[in-house]
């Protein structure tokens, strides 16, 4: 209830932030002028800056790795009801379906749960994970307050913190910046989509001004939602449906020249109906809320200090009810509280080299606590500790424009504590070492190899009890389970052109071929012990069985090295009236002891995109194709989980008659296909992916000149 009352808490307040700047005189005067058409940028994502592997500014095409960026056009381009469906296109990058559950989890190549994955929201972990048919370990987010994704593919992101041996997904959110234009003073802007087999509506409000020159607040919000959807065959998929309600506010301080204070907050309250297996049904609420401070510190006149601090506590509270009529309750509540802090400085150690040297500590600890009236889900999530600590450093060497050389590492510490079990605790130093070569401009080719490590979680580590029945085995828990560590090689070539067929054209391709072995790797491993009764799944008359399991219990335990290998293509051209881009990755994993497969392992993808512009750029349509390959019964560890080849073919268009408003249209699935997509790990009873679906949105903004 408190949850709410501080969701509701935060609307009412963005609410009167936009109506005060509704009621402005000069709002009105501004609305009635006549704005300029606003020009397609052009600028290709690979160009696109951001904070990136090595926490500096760089684009894609300019990092040694893969690097990926998704800009907020890109996000408007098919307002996705969940962020996982602009994430799948992203090479390297799946993502695990959820039917009964709006949440999101991330797999980067072969990768996936319990951190493997680091997930932050404006530099806050996302840590959350409930233990049970779905991946263990998930985020929620709305995907219309995203300003835009950065996804950086191996363990080369040890800057990012502890246990990212699979890559690191890093959202941010809207802020005043993405609102209110450089010669305004304040805005708002309005928008709502609508939609068939599934979206319902949402409505979006954003509001923001700069209070002086010092000194700027903005906030936002988003009411989704979403209905049952139907698959291709024209079936309705109970439970797909979820409503959300997610807000954000953030305030700017600038006391003095090159410091900036920014304190922030994120809420998000989803509800929906759950029957995860076939289960009863129950009635769910997930209220995740994210606290931050950062502080940056960037004198104009050194190079050396680029100062870098983020404090943050992520809340998440997941809540469901059985609707039989009981009334029984169970509850899984994750904090996280962490900080990190880093700094580069710039120097020349020669008048051809020079060096960037970035270092910084981070730490962070998650508290979990579990509640039921009813089933195991506190066995299954055992309550507990765990903390982790660390830091970095890394220097960059670059020699005129033709040698780029880093080196570096990373140290972690982890504790793994609860009432029940001794400690599990451990530390390590993981190096990291590139080198890029550009022989002739435009031609970048590079070598990397880099470790991580990633520490067990309390569930893994501690997860205790008995599967509910039928299928009534027990699981057993390992305290002394050892970390993970990650070792990854990794080679590639970027290119750069521009001018190629016609005046102001670019081409920018990033290639890639990388191996990962996992020594330590955790996984669930089946056990059938002497002398324990199998448990029964088909009872018969008079106590007789007639079929038994073919184990009796489950554990996590280390297999002694994972090696996973796979082959990436990112690459886009842009010709003015016109861009395309394409998006490949292949990827294959197996236990080197067995040679068995592994089932994190997702299907080989190609996704390509073709636009054109009109109207003096005004108007832009085109076509996004995604073909996923099969995942056939040999591939798998069981053959339900198979899937077979899909291809999905989507349209798009947004039209901006002036600066200040924007319609989109975007069709989903236009050939109405039935396809069912790959888990990633043991699911029962996968529904259908949508089959068609169609949207229709508009925005209006209103801004109000400098005085």
């Amino acid at each position: 209830m408190l949850c709410k009352n501080r969701v509701q808490a935060l609307y009412r307040a963005l609410l009167l932030t936009a109506a005060s700047l509704a009621l402005t005189p000069a709002a009105y005067a501004q609305a009635q002028a006549v704005a300029t058409p606003s020009a397609a940028s052009g600028t290709i994502e690979l160009d696109e800056v951001s904070v990136l592997s090595d926490r500096r500014l760089q684009s894609p095409i300019e990092t040694l790795g893969g690097v990926s960026i998704v800009t907020r056009s890109e996000i408007e381009r098919f307002n996705p009801n969940r962020i996982d469906e602009v994430l799948a296109t992203i090479p390297g990058v799946s993502v695990a379906p959820y039917d009964d559950d709006p949440a999101t989890s991330v797999n980067i190549r072969g990768l996936q749960d319990s951190g493997r994955v680091n997930v932050m929201i404006d530099g806050a972990r996302q840590n959350f994970q409930v233990t049970g048919h779905n991946a263990g370990g998930s985020f929620y987010v709305e995907p219309s307050l995203l300003a835009g994704v950065d996804v950086i593919r191996g363990p080369i992101a040890n800057a990012y913190g502890s246990g990212a041996i699979g890559g690191v997904v890093a959202m941010r959110t809207l802020g005043i910046d993405d609102l209110v234009n450089p010669d305004e003073q304040s805005a708002m802007r309005f928008g709502t989509t609508i939609g068939t087999n599934g979206p319902n509506g949402l409505v979006n409000l954003e509001a923001g001004t700069y209070l002086t020159d010092n000194a700027d607040i903005y906030g936002a919000f988003a009411l989704r939602r979403n209905n049952d959807y139907n698959d291709g065959a024209g079936n309705t998929v109970d439970n797909s449906g979820f409503d959300v309600q997610s807000g954000l506010l953030k305030a700017r301080f600038r006391p003095a020249e090159g410091h900036q204070f920014e304190l922030a907050g994120i809420l998000y309250d989803t509800t929906f109906d759950s029957a995860t297996a076939g289960g009863d049904p129950r009635d769910t609420d997930v209220t995740n809320s994210i606290y931050r401070l950062g502080y940056t510190f960037n004198p104009v006149d050194s190079q050396l200090v680029d100062l870098n601090l983020n404090i943050y506590r992520t809340e998440t509270d997941y809540r469901q009810k059985l609707q039989d009529g009981s009334g029984d309750r169970r509850a899984v509540d994750i904090a996280t509280t962490g900080f990190d802090v880093y700094n580069s400085s710039i120097f020349d150690v020669s008048p051809t080299v020079s060096t960037t040297l970035t270092y910084g500590v981070d730490a962070f600890q998650d508290n979990v606590k579990t509640s039921s009236d009813y089933d195991t889900t506190p066995l299954f999530n055992p309550a507990g500790e765990r903390t982790l600590y660390g830091g970095f450093v890394q220097a960059l060497f670059e020699y005129e424009d033709l040698i780029d050389f880093t080196v570096g590492g990373r140290f972690d510490h982890y504790d793994l504590s609860s009432a029940a079990n001794p400690d599990n605790k451990g530390e390590r130093f993981s190096p990291k070492v590139s080198l890029g070569v550009t022989p002739i401009q435009g031609f970048q080719v590079y070598g990397l190899y880099a470790e991580g490590l990633r520490a067990p979680t309390l569930s893994e580590a501690l997860v205790s009890g008995f599967h509910p029945a039928p299928a009534a085995f027990e699981f057993l828990p390992n305290p002394a389970l050892k970390p993970e560590v990650g070792r990854t090689w990794e080679g590639g070539i970027n290119l750069s052109y521009d001018d190629i067929l016609q005046d102001g054209d670019a081409f920018r391709a990033k290639l890639a071929i990388f191996q990962n072995d996992v020594d330590d790797f955790i996984d669930m491993e089946s056990i059938d012990r002497p002398g324990v009764l199998n448990p029964c799944v088909a009872p018969g008359p008079f106590g007789r069985c007639f079929a038994r399991l073919p184990m009796d219990a489950v554990t996590y335990v280390n297999i002694n090295e994972a090696r996973i290998r796979g082959a990436e293509i990112e690459a886009a051209y842009d010709w003015g009236w016109g861009f395309t881009s394409v998006a490949g990755t292949y990827t294959q994993g197996e236990d080197k002891e067995t040679g068995n497969p592994l089932d994190s392992i997702f299907p080989a993808t190609v996704a390509t995109t073709i636009g054109f512009r009109a109207l003096e750029d005004r108007l832009s349509y085109g076509a996004r194709w995604r073909w996923v390959n099969a995942k056939s019964v040999n591939d798998v560890s069981d053959p339900a989980m198979a899937t077979s080849t899909y291809n999905l073919v989507d349209l798009f268009l947004a039209y901006e008659p002036n600066e200040d408003t924007r319609f989109d249209v975007s069709l989903k699935n236009v050939f109405d296909l039935d396809y069912v997509q790959y888990t990633g790990g043991p699911s029962i009873d996968v529904a259908a992916a949508p089959g068609f679906e169609a949207k229709f949105g508009v925005s209006f903004k209103l801004g109000v000149p400098k005085k």
